[in-house]
């Protein structure tokens, strides 16, 4: 098969992919409900097809949770050799933030900020569509492997190259959303990873002689900061400043926390902040899986009384606070069997709240089954060891020094809020562009 022939055969395919989604009986209303949850329902056709990749690629359906792909499969029995080898090699594509190295005939040489590795990329379409595109800028793209290449799906998004604090929150905000993008499809990034999460391990153990500690929003940045000082300076804190930071709340109950709702764009200055910027109290877990690294999750206390009161309808919110750790991807298998381990009435509990009645192996499968097939580290413990993650923390090292030269506080300042320097301008069309 020629170059062209290959080319068209992948097209052709993810064309087929795309009416069976505008198409098929099951599968068109909930892309429906999928475009008026974006707010994109009344979109021109032409720019449906640049929604249909997102879907098709990251939405799960059904019981089991089946990709668009597979559905596809399913419905279609008929097909050929070659579009059985495309479809599969399409479930492995995945979205990333690229630096463009080179500009080719025929496609990209991309840098993934993400997993600190170069791609040549191959184009589906002809290069005149990219007219304007050039090497230094920075793009959004999904590219998938097939027989030791790669494909170019879309570029969904183009970022000049002398925005690069925009970049690196993106690449960041990506590696939070999926952290094993950072180190799967590189070895040596998997390798070092998992040596880091071994060291930090021992050291939380030596630091907290716990696992697993209990706080509130109020103090848990000060745990952290504890442990990362440790980790960076190997100055071990004492059980005094440990245990001023050790408070509990006085009342467990799940409730909505607004500060997490933040988008790619703010979610660093949000993250600088720290939970003890939010106006609400409530339980924060700082637990260290000594297979997958260090997670901080809000509600892990309460979430576990829901489990040790005799009466769980006591704790406010009891079935969403179920809900949120069963259904957040980000709460991993792991953490789960942790508080099954601890409450024996897990199992039973939970089908009776959720009205289900579901095996424990059922349970996991139904909501946890990305993190029950492959190992997938938490995000801070893959933050710790990215080169992007510590390019971003020089960057605002590098406005904080330049902002005290000046005696201007920038300090939590939002990108919206007026600039400190008084030029009545937002502060990302004024001092943001130029620190």
């Amino acid at each position: 098969m020629s170059v062209i022939e290959k080319l068209s055969v992948i097209s052709n395919t993810i064309t087929k992919v795309m009416n069976f989604v505008l198409s098929d009986e099951f599968v068109k209303p909930d892309f429906d409900e999928y475009l008026t949850a974006i707010s994109a329902k009344n979109v021109d056709r032409t720019k449906i097809q640049a929604l249909l990749i997102p879907y098709i690629f990251e939405r799960r359906l059904k019981k089991e949770r089946k990709t668009i792909i597979e559905l596809f499969e399913e419905k279609n029995t008929d097909l050929s050799k070659e579009e059985t080898e495309i479809l599969n090699s399409l479930k492995n594509s995945f979205s990333s933030v690229f630096e463009i190295r080179r500009v080719l005939s025929n496609g990209f040489e991309f840098y993934n900020l993400v997993n600190e590795k170069m791609y040549k990329v191959l184009s589906l379409v002809k290069m005149n569509n990219y007219r304007g595109i050039t090497p230094g800028q920075f793009s959004v793209c999904r590219i998938f492997p097939m027989k030791e290449e790669f494909y170019l799906l879309e570029i969904s998004n183009v970022i000049p190259s002398y925005n690069k604090e925009e970049v690196y929150k993106y690449a960041i905000a990506k590696i939070i959303e999926k952290p094993e993008g950072a180190y799967e499809q590189n070895p040596k990034k998997a390798e070092q990873i998992e040596s880091l999460v071994k060291d930090f391990s021992e050291k939380f153990q030596k630091c907290f002689e716990s696992d697993e500690i209990i706080t509130t929003n109020q103090y848990a940045d000060n745990l952290i900061n504890l442990f990362n000082t440790y980790c960076d300076e190997d100055i071990i804190p004492s059980k005094e400043e440990i245990t001023q930071n050790i408070k509990q709340v006085e009342n467990n109950r799940y409730f909505t926390v607004s500060d997490f709702k933040n988008s790619y764009s703010n979610f660093m200055e949000k993250s600088l902040e720290g939970f003890s910027s939010h106006s609400s109290t409530y339980d924060i877990g700082i637990i260290y899986d000594k297979e997958l690294g260090l997670f901080v999750l809000p509600f892990y206390q309460t979430f576990c009384k829901v489990y040790e009161e005799e009466d769980y309808k006591t704790v406010q919110g009891y079935k969403d606070c179920i809900k949120s750790f069963l259904e957040n991807d980000k709460v991993p298998a792991n953490i789960i069997k942790r508080v099954a381990s601890k409450y024996k009435n897990f199992v039973d509990r939970t089908n009776e709240i959720l009205e289900k009645n579901y095996s424990f192996d059922e349970l996991l499968n139904y909501y946890k089954a990305d993190s029950t097939e492959k190992k997938i580290y938490s995000s801070a413990s893959v933050l710790y060891a990215s080169k992007i993650f510590e390019q971003m923390m020089n960057l605002v090292s590098k406005k904080t020094e330049t902002a005290k030269k000046e005696n201007i506080n920038y300090e939590n300042v939002g990108r919206n809020d007026k600039c400190p320097c008084g030029s009545g301008k937002k502060y990302k069309n004024c001092c943001m562009q130029k620190i």
